[in-house]
């Protein structure tokens, strides 16, 4: 792996740098055992920084779970299973290297556990004005079923409407940031005319269980819903080798 970080203006420096060892370690060209890891005077010759910036850096990177600093022993790379999956900038650099399907079926594990819940505790816990919001937003979901864009800004708000009636902060957090890791993902698939069509039905039946406050229709719909929504998608990921 060559020494490569171009010149570029110091105040992108940081950044610049930090998305340069990360994207490395997560494509394993970066590891433990390359001899310029082995110390920060190393590190800072082989990238052509500064021990400022790169500190700075580092403390971001370990911020990521991505690195350890640890005294007499210099920068380590953690295991995949300690990294900040969650975290917004891990999200985007991890869809840089593309959309596989091991990506999508945790996305969608994922989803499973968290949307039916939040369904289900939003049948209970809906306002009559939650409610009338969550329709309006189908109602701009049907408006926009030609138009990509606003049908996809309108099913975030859908869904956004969902899990802010089930009145729970953590899951609104959680909701947020698996919604953001999707989105992402569907700008990297060519998008499929009749998908917003096919969506609409799946997308009124957890809305009208909502409605009636059956909790356990909600939830079932959603799951639908969820499992359906992946598999669509995944035919777009593949739709250039529809044999897969």
């Amino acid at each position: 792996m060559e020494s490569a970080i171009p010149n570029i203006r110091r105040d992108r420096k940081h950044d610049q740098i930090i998305r340069f060892i990360a994207l490395g370690i997560m494509r394993g060209e970066i590891t433990d055992e390359q001899s310029w890891m082995s110390s920060e005077l190393e590190l800072c010759r082989h990238l052509n920084v500064s021990r400022t910036v790169l500190r700075e850096s580092v403390k971001v990177l370990a911020s990521k779970g991505l690195v350890d600093v640890r005294p007499k022993v210099g920068i380590r790379i953690r295991p995949r299973s300690d990294w900040n999956l969650f975290d917004p900038d891990l999200l985007a650099w991890q869809q840089e290297e593309g959309v596989d399907d091991l990506f999508l079926d945790k996305l969608c594990e994922v989803r499973l556990i968290v949307e039916p819940a939040a369904a289900e505790l939003a049948a209970v816990r809906a306002t009559a004005e939650e409610i009338a919001t969550l329709f309006e937003f189908y109602r701009q979901m049907e408006v926009g079923v030609k138009n990509r864009d606003a049908y996809i800004v309108a099913d975030i708000k859908f869904h956004s409407a969902i899990v802010s009636a089930s009145h729970n902060d953590l899951l609104m957090q959680l909701n947020s940031t698996i919604r953001t890791a999707f989105r992402r993902a569907q700008d990297l698939v060519s998008p499929d005319p009749d998908g917003p069509t096919r969506s609409l039905t799946r997308h009124k039946k957890v809305a009208n269980a909502i409605r009636k406050h059956n909790g356990r229709e909600a939830r079932s719909a959603m799951e639908r819903l969820v499992k359906l929504g992946t598999q669509d998608f995944y035919q777009q990921l593949h739709s250039d080798n529809p044999e897969r």
